[in-house]
């Protein structure tokens, strides 16, 4: 069963995750070139964005509505993409098909902002649901993080641990909230934390989790907490 695992894993990193087609063996190219240069086509320029979460304006300027009625604990929070099509598509694919090769683009995309703009702050992965590891036996988030670290070369500090409860996509804002309270710590054994950070998460959606982590992450006396998704739904 396992050789027939990894040989169904060694068959799907050979196509496009996103179209299918054929990719040449022995290319490190996660995507076909159209489908990659779809992708880059889409990223986001960060024009006419909430200040605050990053979201696109419509009628309002500088900050979103629900950015001005909340208290928040995160400096701002920047997104790659718009959590919408194709990279939808590939976060889906990533973290519930198993298709572990698309960290590496993900990583390439997120560490290319990071040097773009000069960023200097550790980064620090948002904790995933301990049940999510056992099951998969890895966690999406952790695996971006290490390969930010060890191919870029870029300072990242697991900081933050979760405990188990409910997934934060199936429930309201306001039970996101309760969900959260008192399920994400400090890790054991930290004597000291960074002046600044940058949470480092898959997709933003209300911005719960990322303020939970920041308040805690500042609580811990983290001065300065930002964040960077892949994408905002």
């Amino acid at each position: 069963m396992e050789a027939l695992k990894k040989l169904s894993d060694i068959l799907l990193s050979l196509r496009c995750p996103l179209c299918g087609e054929l990719l040449l063996y022995g290319s490190s190219n996660v995507l076909c070139k159209s489908c990659t240069d779809l992708i880059i086509h889409n990223i986001s320029t960060g024009s006419n964005c909430c200040c605050q979460c990053g979201i696109p304006l419509i009628s309002e300027t500088e900050r979103c509505l629900s950015c001005r009625t909340k208290e928040i604990n995160y400096l701002s929070n920047r997104s790659l993409f718009r959590y919408s099509g194709e990279i939808k598509e590939l976060i889906y694919q990533y973290k519930f098909k198993g298709q572990k090769n698309i960290s590496f683009l993900f990583a390439n995309f997120l560490s290319g902002y990071i040097f773009r703009n000069n960023l200097k702050d550790v980064i620090v992965p948002v904790p995933g649901r301990k049940i999510v590891k056992r099951q998969q036996g890895w966690e999406h988030i952790d695996l971006i993080a290490k390969i930010l670290s060890k191919k870029y070369k870029l300072p990242v500090i697991k900081l933050l641990r979760r405990s188990g409860k409910k997934a934060q996509k199936t429930l309201n804002i306001e039970k996101r909230a309760l969900n959260l309270r008192n399920s994400i710590k400090i890790v054991k054994n930290v004597n000291t934390v960074p002046s600044s950070v940058i949470l480092l998460d898959d997709v933003f959606t209300t911005g719960t989790t990322i303020n939970e982590c920041a308040s805690i992450l500042k609580q811990a006396g983290v001065k300065d907490v930002s964040s960077l998704t892949i994408a905002i739904d």
